[in-house]
């Protein structure tokens, strides 16, 4: 693993805030703290294993110095000193990270007793965990002074490796309750949309009653209106069947009294007596006047049969037009009226039964619980997909010992059944 690299921007940033370089309570001269960095440099290279507090106190002292140069003399002073900027920065970064405020030319400084011991590459290494606190709770858990390097590398590997798996089993809890509270809300809104439907269902079958008892109430209008008109039309056939038989009878009468009259005048004379002929001529003047009055009542007959078939006509296409308003005056059975409204019902029945039945399936759809289960047979699948392709592979080899474990898997879906 290579050393950690800082640039020197960012260690302007962490180490020039608003409080100045840590540790740095007054400004020591240039050559003073040069002196000191040589021979802690000269105490590191004796050192076959240099611990962490020697780097500590080298970087102490690179902040220290690089806080009196002026903007543009850090490179060349560093050359000067033969540091690389990489390095430099790596020693600052450790002072900053693991150093305290307490200024030593000897000794370990750092800030826990847990890095006191530890090398630079580990130290370099550990700097992988930003926070503090579990940088040292790590370093405790996995006794880190006495690791390789290559073991606190795998170690560090695992932590990230765990780390990461909890933050996706965090972001898969967190986005199944994102999920499982919109499966709430979609179910509360169901069950209200349900509730609404409902509602809705008995208003519509509320208002179809009214329409049924209207409709009723309309058709039973129409045929009795119908059956007057009938009725009224027979009265007046009855009527002009009876004027054409009095019209027939005056004729007639008519006419026989005209013939009795023609004979009557062209009787001959007799020889009689004045009183005979005045008793012919009286008759004649009587059958006259009989004749003036059948003559008048044939007419007055022949009238009213007129105005008879003038009224029978009129109530026949009134008759008619009452027929061609629509089918709800036509002539329907009780029966019939009471299926038409009785199928408008049933139909608009049927239609929100379905409309209810596709939200229960919604709602049994958005419950949670149906949904993680949905989830995890979704997951068994897959699993058991694999396991059957591998029996498959292992049947190649050894077919008895794949019966076996297929008899295996048989009997734990049987027991979970």
């Amino acid at each position: 693993m290579s050393e950690m690299e800082v640039t020197e921007g960012q260690l302007l940033s962490q180490d020039f805030g608003a409080g100045g370089p840590p540790a740095v309570k007054e400004v020591r001269p240039l050559a003073v703290i040069e002196a000191e960095l040589d021979m802690l440099e000269h105490d590191t290279q004796q050192k076959e294993r240099a611990l962490l507090s020697n780097y500590i106190e080298m970087g102490r002292r690179l902040v220290e110095a690089k806080a009196q140069l002026q903007h543009g003399e850090w490179g060349a002073w560093l050359k000067k000193k033969k540091y690389s900027q990489s390095t430099a920065n790596n020693f600052m970064l450790l002072f900053r990270e693991y150093g305290d405020e307490q200024q030593s030319l000897w000794g370990a400084q750092a800030k826990s007793q847990t890095f006191e011991k530890l090398t630079y590459s580990k130290a370099m290494r550990l700097l992988a965990i930003p926070d503090e606190e579990e940088r040292e709770r790590f370093a405790i858990e996995n006794d880190v002074e006495h690791m390789s390097v290559r073991e606190l590398n795998e170690a560090l590997k695992a932590r990230n490796e765990a780390l990461k798996a909890r933050n996706e089993a965090e972001e898969k809890a967190a986005a199944a309750e994102d999920e499982a509270r919109g499966l709430r809300q979609e179910t509360e809104r169901l069950r209200e949309e349900l509730a609404d439907q409902a509602q809705a269902y008995k208003a519509k079958l509320t208002a179809a009653d009214v329409e049924t008892t209207e409709a009723n109430r309309k058709a039973r209008e129409a045929q009795e209106a119908l059956d007057k008109q009938r009725e009224k039309a027979q009265r007046l056939q009855d009527a002009l069947s009876e004027a054409n038989t009095s019209a027939q009878a005056a004729e007639e009468e008519h006419t026989r009294l005209a013939q009795e009259l023609e004979e009557l005048r062209s009787r001959p004379a007799e020889a009689d007596t004045a009183a005979v002929e005045a008793a012919r001529q009286a008759a004649i003047a009587e059958m006259t006047e009989k004749v003036d009055k059948a003559k008048d009542a044939k007419k007055k007959a022949e009238e009213k049969r007129k105005a008879a078939e003038e009224s029978l006509e009129a109530a026949q296409k009134e008759l008619a037009d009452l027929k061609a308003k629509g089918p709800e005056v036509r002539e329907l059975t009780q029966a019939e009226k009471d299926a038409l409204t009785a199928g408008a019902v049933e139909q608009a029945r049927a239609e929100d039964a379905e409309q209810i039945r596709d939200l229960k399936k919604k709602l049994a759809a958005a419950d949670p619980n149906v949904a993680k289960l949905m989830v995890l047979f979704g997951n068994w699948r897959k699993t058991y997909e694999q396991m059957t392709e591998i029996l498959d592979i292992i049947a190649q080899d050894d077919e008895d010992q794949a019966a076996r474990l297929r008899q295996g898997v048989k009997a734990a879906l049987e027991q979970m059944a």
